[in-house]
């Protein structure tokens, strides 16, 4: 069960990582931001409504259990709106540096509020990762704007909301299917109508650009499906974790589907974040079978 956990997680954080360098390849086929949004959580409805008929009292579980099912996608919403208005304001590295505290966040909810044992190695092997982030992003510290700052804080509560959020799910024994047809729905009526009313789809006839977009809105349904399958085998701190792996496949992908340039400090970075997942993995499924 928990070598399944660590795969979900690691599937996660790959495909959520690539959903940046994809999205880029996108827009250089000029597909709008606005389109490449809308399109993401389209496709994740599309996706996911062939499994509808399998669930058994769904309309129930979501009358029963409404409060949870409205926060996570608020937190979905939170993360997403959170990003996208902090690029407009501030460093793109800058952004997304303060938006991966949310895996600290976590820990320390785990820690505090739920009275969560985490052995004190996969502790500071969250902070050498951390650390290792830092050095893979490269980011400029020049704050440019506070508005950006702030909402790349909101994007990371966001985050921090949906995995904290999905964890008491899970103990509620609500599957992960039911958990992504709501918010795939709620998000693609939400950003419709912010789009429509304060944004323009740019709709264009392009059949590539639909191609390009498609592969990152994959990515994020896959993504987000394996998340919600790690956290109830693994936790929300160790799926935290290994989240991690999102802004080192970021930076990778860019290298080699954009031929952006990696320096020294970046591969430094990149090995310090794998090889802190790895011992994490190690010591985690250690302490488990200890405890078994």
């Amino acid at each position: 069960m928990f070598i399944f956990g660590v795969i979900f997680a690691l599937v996660a954080g790959i495909l959520f990582g690539l959903i940046g360098p994809t999205t880029k390849i996108a827009y250089n086929f000029g597909a709008s931001a606005s389109l490449a949004i809308l399109f993401r959580y389209v496709v994740a409805t599309i996706f996911i409504l062939p499994f509808i008929p399998f669930q058994k009292n769904l309309l129930k579980t979501y009358q029963k259990n409404i409060i949870s099912f409205l926060l996570i996608s608020l937190g979905s919403i939170l993360l997403t709106s959170g990003l996208l208005i902090s690029f407009n304001y501030i460093n793109v590295s800058l952004a997304v540096l303060i938006f991966c505290l949310y895996p600290i966040y976590v820990l320390i909810y785990s820690v505090l509020v739920d009275k969560e044992e985490i052995n004190i190695i996969v502790k500071f092997l969250f902070f050498s990762t951390f650390i290792g982030i830092f050095l893979v992003l490269g980011p400029s510290l020049r704050i440019d704007n506070l508005i950006g700052i702030i909402f790349a804080v909101i994007a990371s509560i966001g985050a921090t909301s949906m995995i904290v959020i999905n964890q008491k799910m899970s103990r509620k024994g609500i599957q992960p299917i039911p958990i992504n047809i709501f918010i795939n729905i709620i998000n693609t009526i939400f950003f419709f109508l912010i789009i429509k009313v304060f944004f323009s789809l740019n709709i264009s006839y392009d059949f590539n650009i639909y191609l390009f977009i498609f592969i990152p809105s994959a990515c994020y349904c896959l993504a987000f499906l394996s998340q919600l399958y790690a956290i109830p085998r693994i936790g929300q701190s160790n799926t935290a974790l290994f989240l991690y792996l999102e802004p080192v496949v970021g930076v990778l992908g860019a290298v080699y589907f954009l031929d952006e340039i990696l320096t020294f400090s970046q591969l430094v970075g990149a090995v310090v974040v794998i090889l802190s997942l790895l011992l994490a993995t190690y010591y985690t499924n250690k302490t488990k079978n200890v405890v078994s």
